[in-house]
Parts: C-alpha cells; sequence; structure tokens
C-alpha cells in the first residue's frame, strides 16, 4: 500500500493570555487565584521532570556499563515493542495495511486525513482543514475525536486518557511520523481498549543503523510553514535519535474585522537506547522515549450558516475572535527488550503523559445557543447580529480547561519453536493501566461592542463543569500461532477488567471541598475470545478470515439507578478476504460484519451534543461493508537506471450501517427523538473512493490523488436524503453531500542529499461542504501551494 524561531515561552507561560486573547483559564480575572489548579499543573510537571531525571538517571548508568561491540538485534527482532504489521507487512493475521516512510515522503502531507483516505476501511470526517484533531473511525466505528480506536505511537496508548475520556483532544504532529500502521480484523485482540474497529498506530522517527541527519524546510498559502531537524546515530552500545518539529500556520479562515485563524504547533522528541554486546549471553535492550508537545490554535468550534458558507466559505464571525487552544502535552517511556534463549522474547514498557487543554470558545450569544441562530437566523435576528458583530449585545464564553494523567505498565512474553513442519508461536500480555481526566468548565460574559470582544464579567472557576473522572484497567490477551505448510491459525483471547470512578464536585463547589459532592463507581470485567485463519495458496496468493467479540468501555458511570447506566459495546465481527500479491500488482478485498449487541451513542459538543459526555445504550446495530485495495505498476519491466515507472493505486469502501433496533434517542450526537429499526447510523457514508497515480524516475516523482467521499448522513434515518440548500432550513438537512478532492505533490532530487518539493492541496479549489459539526456549516482548505527543501546527511 503506497500513501507519502521556537516559541519563547516556558509550560508556565503556556497558560497565559497570548495575541490579546483569552487562552486557558490562569489568565482569567477570577482564576488568579486557582491555587488548586496551579497545583495540580505544578505536579504534572514536576512529575514530568523526576521521571524524567530518573530514566536519564538509569540509563547512564547502562552506558557506563556498554562494550564497544555492534549490537545482535536478531533475536530480538521476533518481538518489536513499536510495530504491529512490520516493515514488510507480512506479519498481519487478517487484514492490515502499511503506509510506509518512502509513501509519506513523496506525499508531503502534514494532514493525516489525506493519508489515511487511501487506506480502505477508513471513515473520517473533516474539521479545521489542517488534520490536527483528526476525527477517524474503522469499519463503521463513531469517528468523533477518534474515541471509538486504539489509538497509539510506537506500540503505547496515545489518547490522553483512552478508558475515562477517550476523546482525542491530543493528537501526534504527523508531520514528525516515519510510517502508519492500521490494524482490523481478530489480530488486534492483543491492542485494546478499543477492539471492534481496529487499532492506529503511529510510528515515530526511528533510531537509524549509523549517523543520519535530516533538514526541512517549508512554506507555502495562508503562512503555512514547517521546520523539522533530526539527527540520530548507532555507535557502539549506545544510539539515539533527537528531533525537533514545528508546524504553523496563519489559517485559510477569515475573521470578520481580521486576525490570526491559524495555529503553531511545537515538538520535541528524543529517544535514546542502550544495548548489550554481539555476543552476550542474554541480549537486550533498553530505550528511553521523550516528547514534548505545545501548541496555540485559534480554531473554534462555530462554523456558518448556508447562506453565509454561500457567500463566502472561509468567513469566520466576529464572536470567535478570542477561541483559541491552548495545549501542553509531556509523554515519557521507558522500553526493555530482553532474550534469555533461543526463540523467547520478553518486552516491557512502563509510560507516563501528562496533557493539559483548554478550548476557550462562544458558547451563547443573545442568551440563544449556538444551534439555535444557526438553525433559523431570521428567527434570531438580534442574536445573529451580535455574533456576526453588526449589532452589540452580551455574550457567553466558556473556558474549557482539562487535564489529563496517564500511566502504565505492560509487558508481552513471545515464545517461538518449530516442531518438524510445524511452527507455534505463543504470546502472553498483561497490562495494568490508570488514566485521569480533570475538568473544569468556565463560564464568564462578554460584550459585543463595535465589533470587539470585552470582558464584562469574569466566571468564577468550575461554575460550568467541575469533575474529575478516573479509571484503572487491568487488560490481559493471550495468542497462540499455529502453522503448516500455507495454513496459519491463531486463536486468541483477550481479558478485561475495568474500575471506572466519577466524582461531581458541582458548580457552586469551587474549591472542591465536597459539600455537593456526587459519587459513581462501575466496575466491569469482560473476556473477548477470537480466532484468525490465513492460508497461502501459493508466493502470490492467499485467503483470510476471522470472527472476533470487539468491545468498547461504557464511559463514565451514571449518578441514577436503573436503565440510565451505559453497558458496554460489544459486537461479534466477523472478515473475509483475498489478497494477492506480485512484483507489478497487488489487490486486496474483505468483507466485514460487526453484529453489535448494544451499540454505545455520546454526548459531546465536537458531535454536536449538549457536552455531557455521556454515553447511552441504542441497542443492536449491524454494520457491514466491503473493502478493496489495488495497485498496477506501468513500466517497470526494465532494469535500466533510467526507467520510468506509473504506479496506480485504488481503495474503495463501501459501508452499510443501520440501526436494528427501535427507540426512544437519548440526546447527543445522533439528535432527539424516535430512532426506528433500520435506520442509518449517521457520520458513516456509504462509499467513499481514493486513486492515485504516479511518475516515479530516480531523481523525480511526481503523484496526483483523487479522494472522493459518497454523501453522509448526518441523522438516523432511512428517507430521501436532504442536503444544504436554500429551499431547506438548517433542521431539515440530513446530510451532507459528496465532494471530491485532489492533490498533487512531486519531489525533485538534486544530488544525494538534497531534494526539493511542492504540493498542490485541493486542486480544483472545491468548496463544498465537508462537514456540519461541532456547529455549523465546515470547509475544507481551498486551493493551496507548499514548497520546500530537504536535506538527508548519511
Amino acid at each position: 500500500m503506497t500513501t507519502s524561531h521556537f516559541i519563547r515561552r516556558s509550560p508556565e507561560n503556556l497558560f497565559r493570555c497570548t495575541s490579546g486573547k483569552m487562552s486557558a483559564g490562569l489568565s482569567h480575572p477570577g482564576w488568579m487565584n486557582a491555587s488548586r489548579f496551579n497545583s495540580a499543573k505544578a505536579a504534572l510537571q514536576k512529575m514530568h521532570k523526576t521521571l524524567a531525571l530518573t530514566l536519564i538517571s538509569l540509563f547512564l548508568q547502562l552506558i557506563t556499563q556498554a562494550q564497544s561491540v555492534p549490537p545482535d538485534t536478531s533475536r530480538l527482532a521476533n518481538l518489536d515493542p513499536v510495530t504491529i504489521i512490520g516493515e514488510k507487512g507480512r506479519l498481519r493475521i487478517g487484514s492490515g495495511h502499511f503506509i510506509d516512510s518512502r509513501t509519506i515522503a513523496l506525499l508531503n502531507q502534514p494532514n493525516i486525513n489525506h493519508v489515511l483516505r487511501q487506506v480502505p476501511g477508513v471513515n473520517i470526517r473533516d474539521e479545521e482543514g489542517f488534520g490536527l484533531r483528526p476525527n477517524i473511525g474503522l469499519r463503521g466505528t463513531a469517528v468523533n475525536r477518534s474515541a471509538k480506536i486504539t489509538l497509539m505511537e510506537d506500540g503505547i496508548l496515545m489518547a490522553p486518557a483512552p478508558y475515562a475520556d477517550p476523546s482525542a483532544y491530543y493528537f501526534p504532529t504527523f508531520a514528525r511520523m516515519n510510517s502508519v500502521e492500521v490494524l482490523k480484523g481478530s489480530s488486534q485482540i492483543k491492542f485494546g481498549p478499543y477492539t471492534i474497529g481496529g487499532a492506529l498506530n503511529l510510528l515515530s522517527t526511528p533510531i537509524p543503523g549509523s549517523f543520519r541527519g535530516f533538514a526541512q524546510l517549508s512554506f507555502g498559502s495562508f503562512g503555512n510553514n514547517q521546520q523539522r531537524i533530526w539527527v540520530g546515530d548507532s555507535r557502539k552500545n549506545f544510539d539515539y535519535v533527537m528531533e525537533v518539529n514545528r508546524l504553523a500556520s496563519k489559517g485559510f479562515k477569515q475573521l470578520d474585522g481580521g486576525g490570526n485563524t491559524g495555529f503553531d504547533r511545537r515538538d520535541f522528541m528524543g529517544k535514546f537506547r542502550w544495548h548489550s554486546n554481539e555476543k552476550a549471553l542474554i541480549p537486550q535492550s533498553l530505550t528511553l522515549k521523550l516528547v514534548q508537545t505545545t501548541e496555540l490554535g485559534n480554531e473554534s468550534y462555530l462554523g456558518l450558516t448556508y447562506n453565509d458558507f454561500k457567500i463566502n466559505p472561509l468567513r469566520r464571525y466576529a464572536a470567535t475572535q478570542s477561541d483559541v487552544l491552548n495545549m501542553n502535552h509531556q509523554s515519557a517511556s521507558l522500553s526493555h527488550l530482553i532474550a534469555p534463549k533461543k526463540g523467547l522474547s520478553i518486552s516491557t514498557k512502563a509510560y507516563f503523559t501528562g496533557t493539559f487543554r483548554d478550548w476557550s470558545r462562544v458558547n451563547t450569544i443573545g442568551g440563544k445557543s449556538l444551534n439555535s441562530i444557526l438553525a433559523d437566523p431570521s428567527a434570531n435576528e438580534i442574536a445573529y447580529r451580535i455574533m456576526t458583530g453588526t449589532s452589540d449585545g452580551n455574550m457567553d464564553y466558556q473556558i474549557a480547561a482539562r487535564t489529563y494523567f496517564s500511566k502504565g505498565l505492560e509487558t508481552n512474553i513471545q515464545y517461538a519453536v518449530n516442531t518438524g513442519a510445524v511452527a507455534h508461536k505463543a504470546q502472553i500480555g498483561l497490562r495494568y493501566h490508570s488514566d485521569q481526566a480533570d475538568r473544569y468548565g468556565t463560564k464568564s460574559s462578554y460584550s459585543m461592542t463595535n465589533g470587539l470582544m470585552i470582558l464584562t464579567a469574569a466566571g468564577v472557576k468550575g461554575n460550568q463543569e467541575n469533575q474529575i473522572r478516573k479509571a484503572n484497567s487491568m487488560a490481559a490477551f493471550f495468542r497462540y500461532e499455529f502453522s503448516f505448510k500455507g495454513l496459519n491459525i491463531t486463536p486468541g483471547l483477550r481479558y478485561e477488567d475495568i474500575h471506572f470512578e466519577f466524582l461531581n464536585y458541582g458548580t457552586a463547589d469551587n474549591a472542591r471541598t465536597g459539600l455537593a459532592l456526587q459519587k459513581a463507581k462501575n466496575h466491569l470485567s469482560i473476556l473477548l475470545p477470537g480466532v484468525g485463519l490465513n492460508y497461502k495458496v501459493n508466493r502470490f496468493l492467499e485467503f483470510y478470515g476471522g470472527v472476533h467479540e470487539g468491545f468498547s468501555p461504557p464511559g463514565m458511570p451514571s449518578f441514577t439507578t436503573g436503565n440510565t447506566q451505559a453497558r458496554s459495546e460489544t459486537a461479534i465481527n466477523y472478515e473475509l478476504g483475498y489478497r494477492y500479491e506480485k512484483r507489478t500488482f497487488t489487490m486486496e478485498l474483505t468483507g466485514f460484519s460487526s453484529a453489535y449487541d448494544n451499540i454505545l451513542g455520546s454526548d459531546n459538543v465536537s458531535g454536536g451534543g449538549a457536552g455531557t459526555g455521556a454515553m447511552f445504550n441504542a441497542g443492536n446495530a449491524l454494520i457491514q461493508g466491503l473493502e478493496l485495495s489495488a495497485g498496477y505498476s506501468l513500466l517497470s519491466g526494465s532494469n535500466s537506471r533510467t526507467a520510468w515507472r506509473i504506479p496506480i493505486l485504488l481503495a474503495y469502501t463501501c459501508t452499510n450501517a443501520r440501526f436494528k433496533d427501535s427507540f426512544q434517542n437519548a440526546g447527543g450526537d445522533w439528535g432527539s427523538g424516535m430512532i426506528y429499526e433500520g435506520d442509518f447510523i449517521p457520520f458513516i457514508p456509504l462509499h467513499s473512493l481514493s486513486l492515485s497515480i504516479g511518475l516515479e524516475h530516480r531523481k523525480l516523482n511526481a503523484n496526483l490523488s483523487a479522494r472522493y467521499v459518497g454523501n453522509n448522513r448526518t441523522k438516523p434515518g432511512q428517507d430521501a436524503l436532504i442536503t444544504p440548500d436554500k429551499a431547506h432550513s438548517y433542521n431539515e438537512v440530513n446530510s451532507i453531500a459528496g465532494f471530491l478532492m485532489i492533490d498533487f505533490s512531486a519531489n525533485y532530487r538534486f544530488s544525494r542529499a538534497f531534494s526539493f518539493f511542492a504540493t498542490l492541496n485541493n486542486l480544483t479549489n472545491n468548496r463544498n461542504i465537508v462537514a456540519n459539526l461541532p456547529n455549523g456549516y465546515r470547509p475544507n482548505m481551498p486551493l493551496s501551494f507548499v514548497v520546500g527543501m530537504k536535506a538527508d546527511i548519511r
């Protein structure tokens, strides 16, 4: 599969006002004495520094013991703690796709949405045009904030609180990733907790085998720019790679009255590895990884009315002039690999992440909700005029500060042995994980005066939301692979035991004294079996299939009794596929089915709900589909260095997702009212297609790619599709019309170390509506270009 000046401010300054905008709440006049929140932030930073210093100290002790003999990686290669599928892509059981480093380098796309759409079975909802917070689903799972798939970076859970509060408001910077793995089917028994749709594993820059330095500089439309530098080496018993990356833009949206609508994101990543000698009796390695990410994003939840979208789809209302996202993320992990004897490998990983995120934004205008104004601007004319800055009036502004902690320890033991013609491989994994989300939502009052927002009343911290969500889990899996000639049978079992705790202090208890505290707890345990089968007919042709029980956690417990408590989301998942791989032609065809006995709905502002974060039971559902990927290379028969190649790639997904029960909807992402048996599940397009054609030479390559997303329902139903137009009101619309995007990328290498690249995105300047969430209609990035240079020193 082929797809391709740092801010001088301390972490403390990240929480203050920037560029005249209200950022995180510590800058808010009503928060100046928020000692508890400051203490939590200080504790986060202290814990991160203490852990980092401890790990570095341990590393230095190991380095001093190192010998000057190259490592033996052969016995450790059987168990890679980072990759799932592997570089060659032939270790998968069932369907899975590997997007390699060469492909990512050729495409020059910092937006992960553009790359993942070239993988069948992936559903994506665009939002802000840059792909910084992608909404990803696999095989029909909900796409909102990628909350229903297992997200990993280098094999470690990366969502800020995957059990307690799974919405991925932090997502790693794709511009620094080396490759991507998309895992579907029964093999995901290993990778929970979300095992219905699949797993996404982002692979960061690896430690090179010898000295290598890389630098990239680019700029383009709307002030889009990137600076990336990394350097690494493997020397004797110590290896390393260190990387800094900045990705920024002034934004392509046009704010009423002017202003920046872009973002500025910076990363630091370091990996440091000690390994034993080549002739060591017990080969082993120890890898420390550190990541620091900050982002300042001038982004809003508020979109446009249909009439305003048709006039100027890039417009942003005056009411969003102070909307801003502030984010600070740190993570540290320590991974140990050891091979005590031939065939036996043990991987152990300890990890910690801390994330602070504050998305401050307009909440209500003139006493009206945003959705009410968007639905009928005429009936809410005064509020609409305040929103556009043409009239003076009052507004409510929400500071949504959340602090996340996540930590865990996991081990994976693998033993492989051959008994004659039969190969056996057994794997046992165990993971303890704990995470927490501390949520403070504060409402303040502003006045729109002559088109400018002026603070009139600073809210008391927590007057909108004041709660803590906790989760502790113990997960285990066992998988056994039996291989005889071309047949591979892989049964497996996964176990999840989870404790949830929900603490709601109430909006009047700023100090969290507990006077109005509501507590709720929930405990669940579940056993999830599965089996996969591959049969290789010959070296070109392979059949595969599998069945497994999938699972998603039910979210926070309810404070009330009865049937309001959300149950676990479970489904029996089937797949059957065919794979053909030859030098010039590859094809993979897979049919899949997920039979839910309880599908879960959710209530999040980002999905169009009220923002309680509650989950609710929606009964039986059936999601079925077909995935097709194919690739063919023209002009590849010649071995001449001057030969040209023309690779053609296709990816198609058909997904039919329907409710199988009738019920009264509890609200949230699916709206309100009755949902009937046979209604389509929204936000899952029936058809999606990606097609690309390339031109490759020894020094030059170019790629033209087209991505089509079919009509996408935004409300449950079976009736005729109603897309946005002047004849229908906002509330009558039930779908977004299909749209086509075409991109172009080219690279020219003019020396061994230096190359030039250029990309053109949205070649046809498509102005279609790509989403109606969180509030109102949203555009894709218009026609834009990026040009840049790369230096690769080896």
